[in-house]
């Protein structure tokens, strides 16, 4: 059974961007089908804006069709309860990755962000590839 993990937009980012790194072993993974990846809209949207910013419009577009094939999609509307719960405890632009993990019961919130740092939840890429026994890269992302 394929591990369920949650990825925030970073790890998607730093896999183009550094292909040496750790976030490009966490992708790698998922490619070859040994996780499952969950992400919210918010990832979604993040990571096409980033791209469309700093790249292209159709390098955003390649982008946004590989995460809607790869990953399971959170809507925002459907964690309105959760986001009400935790919204005290992170900052807004993190709410929904936090309330996605905690309604589906994830236990990897796969990140490169210290915001993360109060859930039980949230493990690094270094470390997260660490767990597959795999050699991390040098870099925690």
């Amino acid at each position: 059974m394929k591990r369920r993990v949650f990825l925030d937009t970073n790890i998607f980012i730093y896999a183009f961007e550094f292909p040496e790194s750790n976030s490009n072993k966490v992708v790698e993974l998922l490619n070859k089908g040994v996780i499952e990846a969950v992400i919210s809209e918010q990832v979604l949207k993040e990571v096409q804006s980033y791209f469309r910013k700093f790249h292209s419009k159709d390098l955003a577009a390649s982008f946004r069709d590989y995460l809607l094939r790869t990953c399971l999609i959170v809507f925002r509307s459907d964690l309105t309860r959760e986001m009400l719960k935790y919204k005290k405890l992170i900052k807004a632009k993190d709410l929904e990755q936090v309330a996605a993990v905690k309604k589906l019961g994830i236990k990897s919130l796969v990140a490169y962000d210290r915001d993360f740092n109060s859930f039980d939840e949230y493990i690094t890429p270094k470390a997260f590839i660490k767990e597959f026994g795999l050699k991390p890269a040098a870099s925690v992302y």
